[in-house]
């Protein structure tokens, strides 16, 4: 329902037991059991975070991979494993200093391992905000999408994502914060929520029996509340370099209102294996 006004309400058949869960809904569950004196002071958990002055945090990107005959379902237990796979720094063209944070997640069921979720969060000194975001680069997409879709993100979505995940990043909801602290024009929308419509929009369009086998994607520029963004996708040739099973392939991006990339990624699709 948050994702998606025209989804079948709760009484629908279509969440019973053993149905598969859609890719990037796991981020719903495993909520980071940290009290509030123990977050950060923009509300966020600080479990894998730099030490100061890197307090501005942001999503960079990640990827999903799932196994094709032990896919999540309504109805299991499972298990999520994380850790951290690295920590790189990196001076951006403006001689600012970066630390990007890898994480890797790795959840299973009672049949072993289902699903892998990586994940890459940059942290940032707090006036480096100015020169990011004051004068953002417009890249334009350089192909056109085989199917689209307009999504509005309205503070309520942001409100009910940030619920359902615990996800109690001052940016997502607390504009004051999000202007005045970190100099945004408003509230982000969140790096996965972003990420989550990019999956649904081709998840929607895939013939019955395909699912998605992996996912990488790449944030390029910050999404705002109340701004219009486009999800886009295109097939692309399946080439040789791609696994055996890969049976399509899809270029996904997200256009910002004045149309330039503002996340981009690949996924690749396979025939579901039954076990």
């Amino acid at each position: 329902m948050t994702l998606d006004k025209t989804t079948p309400s709760s009484q629908s058949p279509l969440f019973k037991k053993g149905t598969v869960l859609p890719v990037n809904w796991h981020h719903i569950f495993f909520p980071p059991m940290i009290g509030e004196n123990d977050l950060g002071q923009d509300g966020y958990e600080i479990t894998h975070a730099p030490p100061a002055p890197f307090l501005a945090r942001m999503w960079a990107g990640g990827g999903v991979e799932q196994n094709p005959s032990n896919l999540l379902r309504i109805g299991q237990e499972i298990l999520m494993k994380t850790k951290c796979t690295g920590v790189d720094i990196k001076q951006s063209r403006s001689g600012d200093t970066m630390v990007f944070v890898n994480l890797e997640k790795q959840i299973e069921n009672e049949s072993g391992w289902a699903l892998t979720d990586t994940r890459t969060l940059v942290y940032m000194e707090k006036d480096q905000k100015k020169s990011t975001h004051t004068t953002p680069k417009v890249v334009k997409p350089r192909k056109e999408a085989d199917f689209s879709a307009m999504i509005h993100p309205s503070t309520i979505l942001l409100f009910r994502y940030s619920a359902l995940t615990f996800n109690s990043h001052r940016i997502h909801f607390d504009h004051e914060y999000a202007n005045k602290v970190e100099d945004h024009p408003g509230c982000l929308v969140h790096g996965p929520l972003t990420a989550t419509f990019m999956i649904e929009n081709l998840r929607r369009h895939l013939k019955p029996g395909l699912i998605i086998k992996n996912f990488h994607y790449r944030a390029l520029s910050p999404l705002y509340v109340d701004q219009p963004i486009k999800i886009c996708a295109k097939s692309m040739s399946v080439v040789p370099t791609m696994d055996a099973d890969v049976a399509e392939s899809y270029e996904v991006w997200v256009e910002n209102p004045q149309g330039g990339l503002a996340m981009s990624g690949t996924i690749e699709v396979v025939l579901e294996q039954k076990s």
